[in-house]
């Protein structure tokens, strides 16, 4: 490498975010959609919960909703997740005071496509109950399609959220005795930021940028010619592996897909990551009862979450050359095609 480019690479060290704090909830490898998140803030919403933070991320959502929790009567308050409306819909959390009603749609990922207007309906049974509609979002966007009154839905942001709870969390600490929720408050908080948000571009990045564009060109053309010869030197080793297959290497943003036609729906993946990893998908639905049982024996599946319909085997520690990752990789692809055979 020449010493411009060299010295360049340098500099930008300088401007590279540093690493996030890993957070307890991205170790457990959950992927944080609707769902999940949706759990952990049903526990955290409920004042008398065992937590012990009493009313602070239910008072601060309504906050940041534009009401007043000391207007309304907190003393009975009941949570429930997934509640199903006359119409067999369902609603992310539902809360219950003795006299307001809050449903809140809690969209990570996801497009705001629900029956918005059926929700509405539902919280019609709580007659004299004063009724709030939020939709919880990465954007705090409210766009309710379907909706009878879409004026009703207030939107919240997860950054807004997070940072009014960091805020009064900074607080609640000498107000309570510490405990372990208290932890565990502070990485779900810390978790979904980590998830939603990126910092911005300061002023100086950017110059930095506009300053050296001949050199972030010649580092993305490096980055190209790599991902290229990766693709190539992963088909060329697997079709020397496995003679009369052709395979298709595919390039993701997140590794690289190996497929051949002979698998059908079943692929290898090689990770992208820090240390290489190896994945290999197998979809159930097109092997047999002995085939799986020797999937399961031969590459220790295991089950990739309720629902799926497929199973993972992950190299999980990694390698520390993408030789040794590639050979593996071959290695798999054998056990692979073998048990499709059989």
């Amino acid at each position: 490498m020449n010493s411009d480019l060299d010295f360049f690479l340098n500099e930008v060290k300088k401007y590279i975010t540093p690493a996030r704090e890993t957070t307890i909830f991205a170790l457990g490898g959950r992927s944080y959609y609707e769902n999940p998140a949706s759990d952990l803030l049903a526990f955290f919403l409920k004042p008398d919960a065992e937590h012990g933070l009493k009313d602070l991320f239910l008072s601060t959502f309504l906050e940041c909703i534009g009401e007043s929790h000391r207007q309304l009567d907190m003393s009975c308050v009941d949570i429930q997740r997934e509640v199903p409306t006359a119409n067999q819909n369902r609603i992310d959390l539902q809360i219950l005071g003795r006299d307001w009603c809050l449903l809140i749609e809690n969209k990570i990922y996801h497009w705001q496509a629900n029956p918005f207007k059926d929700y509405e309906a539902h919280a019609e049974q709580f007659r004299e109950k004063t009724k709030f509609f939020s939709i919880l979002s990465p954007e705090g966007i409210v766009s309710p399609i379907g909706s009878a009154n879409p004026d009703r839905w207030k939107g919240v942001s997860y950054k807004e959220y997070c940072q009014k709870l960091r805020d009064r969390m900074a607080t609640k600490f000498f107000d309570v005795p510490f405990s372990k929720w208290h932890i565990f408050a502070r990485e779900f908080i810390l978790h979904m930021e980590n998830e939603l948000y990126n910092p911005p571009m300061t002023p100086n990045e950017a110059d930095f940028i506009e300053q050296h564009a001949d050199q972030f060109a010649k580092v993305q053309e490096l980055a190209t010619q790599y991902v290229e010869f990766i693709r190539a030197e992963l088909k060329q080793q697997l079709e020397a592996s496995i003679s009369g297959h052709t395979f298709n290497v595919k390039a993701e943003p997140w590794g690289f897909r190996c497929s051949t036609p002979q698998w059908g729906r079943s692929d290898i993946v090689l990770l992208r990551v820090k240390d290489f990893k190896i994945r290999a998908y197998l979809y159930l639905e097109d092997l047999s009862e002995p085939q799986q049982s020797i999937a399961m024996e031969a590459l220790k599946f295991g089950p990739t979450g309720s629902g799926s319909s497929y199973r993972m085997w992950d190299s999980v520690v990694g390698f520390d050359s993408r030789e040794k990752a590639i050979a593996k990789l071959c290695e798999c692809a054998k056990t692979v095609n073998d048990l499709i055979k059989k």
